[in-house]
């Protein structure tokens, strides 16, 4: 199934300038109609969701501070 940026925008909540980053950057490759203008796929785009969701988080430690008394 092919999507107009619309569509990922509303199905997805991926803006405009996301998709294009993602272009320029070789994540996504839209499908161009004859007359240019971009269409993804659904497949492509549930993907790279997909792998941005896998990406292990930075782990964060909390060390307590203990106080001494004098």
């Amino acid at each position: 199934m092919l999507l107009s940026m619309q569509k990922v925008k509303e199905m997805y909540s991926i803006s405009r300038r996301t998709l294009i980053n993602w272009e320029k950057e070789g994540l996504i490759t839209p499908v161009r109609t004859p007359k240019g203008i971009r269409r993804y796929k659904k497949e492509d785009i549930e993907k790279l969701l997909g792998m941005l969701e896998e990406k292990p988080k930075p782990k964060v430690s909390v060390h307590k501070e203990t106080r001494r008394i004098s």
